[in-house]
């Protein structure tokens, strides 16, 4: 229950006893840049005030009273641009996991249980984020399905109505901008009306824009998004920064943004005296392992520091700078009388060190002590059952076809490892089926669709995942997270994409006619209900074998460069139940074989 404002105004007039007091604290200001001694009162859910205990103010009276004595005080983390299912694990787990690092608030765009479940989907996992001490904010998606319906089958499609309808969720912050920029380009009337929704409710409209320069920039700009998180190196965040969007960095190695990014970034502040404040921190998509082991925003802002970023600068970035970027920032985002109390209290400035963590005045961390929920959240059995195929697969439903009797084909393939192209390569040809050839890196690849039984299933070849033997099914495939499968083979492709469906979702890695390991994650076939540390094993796992055991060359997160490389929603090519399709610059669907016996053209 918020405070009454009044009752603020007594107890920072030393008129009425405060619920909180935190004395001889250092304050990392993030407001005015400095660390200073201070005294924080709480009322509530609010701060009353903020004393200089040189001044001598005497603090009022308080039912409990922490010594901050050795601590720095920070602003509680918030992340603007999260996927929680992502994780693949429940809220409740996600929550244990991140509080006691540090982060008290996140934005979160539900679209990938959307995708599976639709609305009541969505509604879902707002109940159970109800449940948990960390404030969990609803970014609005921007869209679901991703792209229109020919090119791709979701299981679920959210109107301008059920859009509009998001927003009176009390949780509700800005529009999600995980689309097409095309369709902002390309004016597509559904998603400039949702836009023109958001600017009149007065939220943040957010958006992605990867390469987008010059007029192409300033036309996006124009139709209304605000920010972008996908910007791939430090001259596209300063067009970006000149162009007035806001940067929501998140740290992808191996994908756009890393360490020696960072490192650049701060050479370009100190350099121009660059003005960080349209700069945020954000994690996007973090697998459990990744979450439980390097951490949430606390790694980035590690990362930051070490890469010569002013540490006060790096704090900005996951708190006052989100919290304006949200327009949030009347309540949140810096420690100051009126502000919601969301407090850290950090050992280690630099290591980002979490001795305790308050949320709306509240200590939820304490001490290596997390107090929120003590048992697990049970989602319902209509959550579950979401893998439904239109019957067994075998070798022939997931192979490429050759036209004619010739010994090769040249078929186009999409190409992995940094930005997503197509090229057209030879592959032999045995009993009309083009065969994948992993000794040149190439596997085969299909998308089953996994939602209505269609019986759709998009056949092609992939390079740069690199499978020597086996395959790897998986239900997670953004956006629509249809079961995509990579092989050396057709034979273990279908075993594993089989086994997927018995177990409900997850991964499967299938090797000589045998199942060597998998990860279910029977919730939409997204998320389990194990304890993190479980899952952060298992998925663990899944990469020795797949490094060890399948060949595969070892890439930084390669489940996360997986996961993204089929999605059609970033430029210029993805990969759907359709099959192989292009979407940068204009939409269509492209042939996988493109002539039996031709000369390959790279």
């Amino acid at each position: 229950m918020d405070v009454r404002r009044r009752d603020l105004i007594d107890v920072a007039l030393g008129h009425e006893r405060a619920d909180l007091a935190i004395r001889g604290v250092t304050l990392m200001n993030v407001a005015s840049r400095e660390f200073h001694p201070a005294d924080i009162v709480v009322k509530g859910n609010r701060i009353a005030a903020v004393l200089d205990p040189a001044v001598g103010a005497e603090l009022p009276p308080a039912r409990e009273t922490i010594d901050g004595t050795g601590y720095t005080a920070a602003p509680g983390l918030i992340d603007p641009h999260v996927h929680i299912e992502s994780s693949m694990v429940t809220v409740t787990e996600y929550a244990r996991t991140i509080v006691p690092r540090g982060t008290t608030m996140i934005a979160a765009d539900p679209h990938e249980i959307g995708n599976v479940l639709g609305l009541a989907g969505m509604e879902l996992l707002f109940t159970e984020a109800r449940g948990v001490p960390l404030k969990i904010r609803l970014r609005v998606p921007g869209r679901i399905p991703a792209v229109p319906a020919w090119m791709e089958t979701s299981n679920a499609t959210l109107s301008l109505e059920d859009t509009r309808g998001m927003f009176d969720w009390p949780e509700a912050v800005c529009l999600a901008g995980d689309i097409n920029p095309e369709l902002v380009l390309g004016k597509d009337p559904e998603q400039l009306d949702k836009i023109e929704m958001a600017i009149g409710l007065g939220v943040t409209v957010s958006g992605q824009s990867p390469r987008l320069s010059g007029r192409n920039l300033a036309a996006f700009l124009s139709a209304g998004p605000e920010d972008s998180h996908v910007a791939g190196s430090v001259d596209e965040v300063i067009e970006n920064t000149r162009a007035g969007m806001r940067s929501v960095l998140a740290l992808r190695p191996g994908r756009r943004l890393d360490a020696s990014h960072f490192a650049a970034l701060a050479r370009v502040i100190g350099e121009r005296n660059l003005d960080t404040r349209l700069f945020q921190f954000c994690t996007d998509d973090i697998h459990a392992n990744d979450l439980l082991h390097e951490g949430h925003l606390d790694h980035r802002i590690r990362t930051a520091i070490a890469a010569g970023i002013d540490p006060i600068t790096a704090y900005q970035f996951a708190t006052l700078n989100v919290a304006e970027g949200l327009r949030i920032d009347r309540d949140h985002g810096s420690i100051a009388p009126g502000k919601h109390a969301d407090i850290l209290l950090l050992e280690d400035v630099a290591a980002v060190r979490v001795a305790m963590t308050i949320i709306d005045g509240r200590v939820v961390y304490r001490d290596g002590s997390y107090r929120g929920p003590k048992t697990p959240y049970r989602y319902p059995d209509w959550a579950r059952g979401t893998v439904r195929l239109a019957k067994e697969l075998g070798t022939a439903d997931l192979a490429v076809r050759a036209p004619g009797n010739e010994p090769a084909a040249t078929v186009r393939t999409i190409v992995t490892g940094g930005r997503k192209l197509v090229k057209e390569v030879e592959l032999p040809v045995e009993g009309g089926l083009v065969l994948p050839d992993p000794a040149r890196g190439i596997n085969a690849l299909a998308m089953v669709e996994r939602h209505r039984k269609s019986g759709n299933i998009g056949r092609g070849f992939v390079e740069g995942v690199g499978l020597q033997s086996g395959a790897l099914a998986s239900s997670v495939n953004h956006d629509a997270h249809n079961i995509a499968v990579f092989g050396a083979n057709y034979e273990d492709m279908a075993l594993a994409v089989n086994r997927l469906a018995e177990i409900q979702g997850g991964y499967v890695v299938a090797k000589d006619g045998e199942i060597v390991a998998e990860l279910p994650l029977p919730i939409a076939g997204l998320m389990s209900e194990k304890p993190i540390e479980q899952v952060a094993d298992e998925m663990e796992h899944l990469e020795k074998v797949l490094f060890e055991e399948l060949g595969c060359p070892s890439r930084e997160k390669i489940f996360t460069q997986l996961n993204f490389l089929c999605l059609p929603n970033i430029p210029d090519y993805g990969f759907t139940d359709k099959g192989l399709v292009e979407t940068g610059g204009k939409l269509a669907l492209l042939e996988t074989v493109v002539a039996p016996g031709t000369a390959a053209r790279q």
